[in-house]
């Protein structure tokens, strides 16, 4: 057997792992993986792969320079099943899964290219090149580090403009032109000419359309105005649910799921499927979930109930 030599998604066998330190003296997870499929992305498929070309070296950095996890960290725990609270299991534990998938890439150090594992996640995941983006808790803590430069290009909040006014209204009675219809407004009486009448003159009458006589004017009313006046009804108090995000669905199905005998194997093919189910024909992901990860939580509730 030998060392894998092409760029692609690959799944299979977790043959070893331990805790090593880095050339440069970082602490890191070594796996040791044994590929038994391939993805056919052109077909969408996956695809048995028996060469002797099936063996693969994954080196996760845990920490960087400033110690803190880096992004190898969340592949790992979402990988391996791992709760991120003891080290000891990453070399000891039996718990963690055995299978997973994993992406070989192209790395160039000091001119020399190199296939090599570059990014790993769970068996059943959607292959692709993703966006990995950050938890809402990093977004918060970036938004409350940088607000005030923010702030400062922006030029601080913009004034609220003077708010709108709203048009006379107008009565408009059915069959009348809208040219016709009396306004709101008030006429302004004017002056009567010297040596003339002081009586005010005779309002005009307002335009009447021809209509067929109606015996009962109440009833006839009441039905113009049903059908001009819309019926009002007061909206049902909707109940708030509180949002989660991806890892805190992960972790409660996770635990579901233990807890009602499955299998990570078992539990991440759960999870894959209802994350696909949020696309069509099957096609979904992270993307099409969107912030509906509650959805994905309960769903999976009741797949395993």
């Amino acid at each position: 057997m030998s060392v894998i030599d092409r760029i692609g998604h690959f799944r299979g066998e977790v043959v070893d792992r331990g805790l090593s330190k880095s050339s440069g003296g970082f602490m890191q997870l070594e796996l040791q993986l044994r590929a038994t499929e391939m993805y056919d992305l052109e077909n969408g498929v996956w695809v048995p792969w028996g060469f002797d070309e099936c063996e693969a070296h994954a080196y996760m950095i845990l920490f960087g320079r400033n110690d803190k996890a880096t992004r190898s960290v969340s592949q790992i725990m979402k990988a391996l099943g791992w709760d991120g609270l003891d080290f000891a299991e990453l070399q000891d534990s039996d718990k963690l899964s055995k299978t997973i998938q994993w992406r070989m890439g192209e790395n160039t150090y000091e001119g020399n290219t190199t296939i090599r594992c570059e990014w790993i996640s769970e068996y059943d995941a959607a292959p692709g090149q993703r966006i990995e983006k950050l938890g809402r808790a990093d977004i918060q803590q970036m938004q409350a580090k940088y607000a005030s430069q923010m702030h400062a290009l922006s030029g601080g909040p913009k004034p609220k403009g003077a708010p709108k006014v709203a048009p006379l209204a107008t009565t408009l009675l059915p069959g009348m032109p809208i040219s016709e219809s009396p306004t709101t407004s008030a006429t302004v009486p004017t002056a009567a000419p010297s040596g003339g009448s002081t009586e005010p003159p005779e309002p005009e009458l307002p335009f009447v359309p021809d209509v067929e006589p109606i015996e009962d004017i109440a009833d006839a009313a009441a039905a113009t105005l049903a059908t001009c006046i819309p019926v009002v009804t007061k909206p049902k108090r909707k109940k708030k649910v509180k949002p989660i995000d991806m890892t805190a669905a992960w972790t409660a199905c996770m635990e579901a799921g233990l807890k009602a005998g499955k299998t990570q194997v078992e539990i991440t093919a759960i999870w894959t499927g209802l994350v696909k189910a949020t696309g069509p024909d099957g096609t979904g992901s992270n993307e099409t979930v969107g912030d509906n990860w509650l959805a994905i939580k309960d769903g999976f509730s009741v797949a395993i109930a």
